[in-house]
């Protein structure tokens, strides 16, 4: 068995065609912040961004061509992990550039199996966004949405090509889209390492922040609230019929929980059917809230739900 402390992180960088990707690897392997092994996914038969990454040498680059990681066999990322660690100066940290039309879950969900897990932890998936375009890219393609949804760090990139009104529009844009995102602006990519690696995005300090309801034409978020403790056999059918059982339509989901019978509020987070739970610092007395992220969601319909979990 290997310890929590010798897994290598690995971190998954998504964002739509253009946004700034292997610009950010870029920027994250000349920092020198680790020795890095990065894993490159283009979609189409001709690789051609793992020639663009520099600084790595080309053992520590696997390619994975002709098809985007969502749709590919699991075992070809899988294969391509263990590859980088079997070098004998194995990186200490792994990137994996999706496509710019790449699921980040079902790569996820490759690091969290079991047989990969022994090696390796999921950090966190970055999202990289191109200021300039964001609105369009939401109104016209779902996967860019999507992938912001998933994202526990966004890269608002190329904000210099913007007016400080578009890029507080674009940060609001996020913020709705995903309130449980932290957002770096950036030109050229450019955020301090020390903000993106080691996100371990299940932190007990997180706290939800109030938004607006919004709709994109592929996404909606909203937040519940429910003032007394929860009754734990509601909340175990809760999350099984609203959260797990729908997992095309609910992307993402966290917040704390205030159970009966618990000594602390409980963290749950959700990513389509990969769920945890775990005991966060505050008491068991503080408000329930709960982050919900999907398509076509009656926000309605989960608030009644979530208000009929409390304790009478």
């Amino acid at each position: 068995m290997v310890s929590a402390e010798e897994r290598i992180p690995v971190s998954i960088i998504g964002g739509f065609l253009g946004a700034g990707k292997t610009t950010l690897v870029n920027h994250l392997v000349r920092s020198g912040a680790h020795r890095f092994g990065i894993i490159v996914n283009e979609f189409g038969e001709t690789s051609i961004d793992g020639s663009l990454i520099e600084n790595v040498d080309t053992d520590g680059i696997a390619e994975l061509a002709n098809g985007c990681l969502c749709c590919v066999g699991r075992e070809d990322l899988t294969s391509a992990l263990f590859k980088l660690i079997a070098r004998k100066d194995r990186p200490e940290y792994i990137l994996i550039e999706l496509s710019g039309l790449a699921d980040p879950v079902p790569v996820a969900q490759t690091i969290l199996d079991p047989f990969a897990r022994s090696r390796f932890a999921l950090d966190g998936i970055i999202a990289v966004a191109d200021a300039r375009h964001l609105e369009r890219t939401l109104q016209n393609s779902p996967e860019g949405a999507v992938q912001l949804a998933y994202a526990s760090v966004v890269v608002l990139n190329k904000t210099d090509l913007v007016s400080p009104t578009q890029r507080a529009e674009a940060e609001g844009l996020i913020q709705k889209l995903n309130p449980l995102s932290q957002i770096y602006p950036a030109v050229q990519a450019n955020v301090a390492p020390q903000a993106l690696l080691h996100q371990r995005a299940s932190t007990p300090d997180w706290q939800p922040q109030p938004h607006p309801h919004r709709h994109t034409p592929h996404l909606t978020s909203f937040t519940l609230r429910a003032e007394r403790p929860l009754e734990r056999q509601k909340v175990n059918a809760f999350i099984d019929h609203y959260l797990i059982a729908r997992p095309d339509a609910v992307l993402r989901a966290k917040g704390f929980l205030s159970v009966k019978g618990f000594e602390k509020q409980v963290i749950f987070q959700s990513v389509r059917e990969i769920f945890s739970l775990e005991l966060s610092r505050h008491p068991p007395t503080a408000p329930s809230h709960l982050v919900v992220i999907g398509r076509g969601l009656d926000a309605q319909e989960y608030q009644e739900a979530f208000q009929a979990l409390q304790a009478l």
